[in-house]
């Protein structure tokens, strides 16, 4: 008996094992990416600190890092892939934050649930990408513009 309960241990302990290190695996890109922006929002943002990281695949891709500035000021940054492009630095407080965003989706949309809400790009217009789940199970992609939190644009019923 007391063979069998080595034995199951070791098994669960491996198995455990193995998902963790699957999980490290898989997080290491978005980790590295979130530090490679981060540095770059230092330099050209003047961040010390980070608060927030978002990957924004629209029609380019953006990272975007939200944080405070030496002087305590909350900036957001959206640092695009390709370096050809310059790096956009905004007040986080010349926007709408992620809060009003929320309020705005349920107030209009009444979702079952939000999967994220987060910070993009698209053509130079900052913007809010919120992802829910309708009452009908559906997928949702709503767009709201970061300065106003006017809706721009939206993908439905996916």
């Amino acid at each position: 008996m007391k063979k069998w309960v080595i034995i199951f241990t070791i098994v669960v302990l491996c198995i455990i094992g193995t998902i963790a290190g699957v999980y490290v695996n898989a997080m290491g890109p978005k980790k590295e990416a979130s530090t490679e922006a981060f540095n770059k929002a230092k330099q050209e943002g003047e961040l010390v600190t980070m608060d927030s990281f978002y990957m924004y695949n629209g029609e380019e891709t953006y990272s975007v890092v939200i944080g405070e500035n030496a002087d305590g000021e909350k900036l957001a940054v959206w640092i695009p892939e390709d370096d050809k492009q310059k790096i956009k630095v905004e007040k986080y407080s010349d926007g709408k934050s992620k809060e009003e965003i929320r309020k705005i989706v349920v107030k209009e949309h009444a979702p079952e649930k939000i999967i994220s809400i987060k910070l993009g790009m698209e053509r130079n217009v900052a913007l809010w990408e919120v992802t829910y789940i309708d009452n009908a199970n559906r997928y949702n992609y709503d767009y709201y513009d970061f300065k106003t939190g006017e809706w721009l644009k939206y993908y439905r019923s996916i």
